[in-house]
């Protein structure tokens, strides 16, 4: 494991360190027959290619002690509910066991020669959407209507819809939605930038 860490330190962009580790820590959790999916700010941090920023990973795994091996072997220590390793600045979190959304929308992202598992556009939306609803969070607010804006024509809206409906937060998507076909009407339709799936 000692490769890896070197590895990881000299990885001077700290986004793309914390992506290669999950990547490593995902060769080594598949092995075992666990995937650990990343949400939270990392995941929007890819989605929006780098427009948001954060610090820490949030990962949904179904065996957090198993992810605790794996961490202790890269030089993780567990503080609370943290895994920290200082020489590397990087913090890691398994705030659930159990994905919010579907097994079927999470998309795979290459980092060199590792794939990191992450929560599906959709799924995001509706987590940011249900912050800005329910905690007020204007700043949430702003990141799920730039995910709508980025991912407009690649989103499963019936999907989306169902769940806005169920977390009743409908009436603020199709708001969003709204203002977000606007935009697209002003700028000549829906055909924008791909979206980059390895990063560099």
């Amino acid at each position: 494991m000692r490769e890896y860490i070197e590895r990881l330190k000299k990885i001077e962009n700290p986004f793309k360190r914390r992506l290669l580790l999950v990547g490593i820590l995902t060769k080594e959790l598949e092995k075992r027959g666990v995937i650990p999916i990343l949400v939270g700010g990392n995941a929007l941090e890819l989605y929006t290619l780098g427009g948001y920023s954060t610090s820490d990973i949030d990962l949904i795994c179904l065996d957090r002690e198993l992810v605790g091996e794996v961490l202790e072997k890269l030089g993780f220590r567990k503080f609370e509910r943290f895994w920290l390793n200082e020489e590397l600045g990087i913090v890691v979190e398994i705030p659930d066991i159990t994905l919010a959304g579907s097994m079927d929308k999470i998309e795979i992202f290459e980092v060199d020669d590792f794939k990191v598992y992450v929560i599906g556009k959709e799924d995001l939306i509706v987590d940011r959407l249900n912050a800005c609803v329910f905690w007020k969070s204007k700043d949430d607010c702003r990141w799920a209507k730039e995910l709508i804006l980025l991912y407009y024509d690649k989103i499963d809206w019936r999907y989306l819809e169902d769940r806005c409906r169920k977390e009743g937060v409908i009436d603020e998507l199709i708001k969003i939605k709204m203002e977000v076909e606007e935009i697209l009407n002003e700028v000549g339709g829906t055909d924008r930038r791909e979206k980059k799936e390895t990063v560099d």
